[in-house]
């Protein structure tokens, strides 16, 4: 299910006027896919990231990024994609009214504990730059997880440990309570 970072499936930057004080940038547009809307373990994804220039402005020197977030590990990228630091990344350019596709190949290891949804979140950034001029992401349904057998002894015994604890602890303020009316008891008796 392809949804849209920057406020729309794919975010133009206009190119502003000399007037407004703002450099010209270019009209980009991405999106990113893989055709799924669910996915479990063992699963083989292909994403397909296209970015766009829909502007009058070229973008020579960008970088195009797509996360790895856990569970997704990189088989391959095309287009000499660079894996590291859980994201890959491509060096390319565009032309006015150019556009460009790049594939990556990922499997789906394991799913991630208490995590519904799989993201994968692809940006055009100029090279050099930190922030991203336009972001697109993609969401694929994981499976409900059941807790292991292990996760469910050390659940029920954390359960009953809880339980134990605040018994624990209410046993403590009514003994307190009961020295405390004792002592007050105590001093207003009259000596006989």
């Amino acid at each position: 299910m392809p949804i849209a970072v920057l406020s729309g499936h794919s975010v133009p930057a206009t190119s502003a006027t000399a007037s407004a004080g703002r450099p010209a940038v270019p009209g980009l547009s991405i999106s990113v896919t893989d055709g799924r809307t669910a996915v479990v373990p063992g699963d083989q994804l292909t994403y397909l990231v296209s970015v766009k220039d829909v502007g009058t402005l070229g973008a020579p020197h960008l970088k195009i990024t797509q996360t790895l977030p856990a569970g997704l590990n990189f088989v391959s990228a095309s287009r000499h994609g660079v894996a590291a630091g859980g994201k890959v990344t491509w060096l390319t350019g565009l032309q006015p009214g150019g556009s460009q596709t790049f594939t990556l190949v990922t499997r789906l290891t394991r799913t991630p504990a208490r995590q519904l949804r799989l993201a994968a979140v692809a940006c055009a950034a100029t090279q050099g730059s930190a922030s991203p001029i336009v972001c697109a992401a993609h969401l694929d349904r994981l499976p409900a997880v059941a807790p292991s057998p292990a996760a469910k002894a050390s659940g029920s015994s954390g359960g009953a440990r809880t339980v134990y604890i605040g018994v624990g602890l209410a046993v403590l303020v009514v003994a307190a309570l009961i020295v405390l009316v004792a002592r007050r008891a105590g001093r207003h008796r009259l000596p006989g």
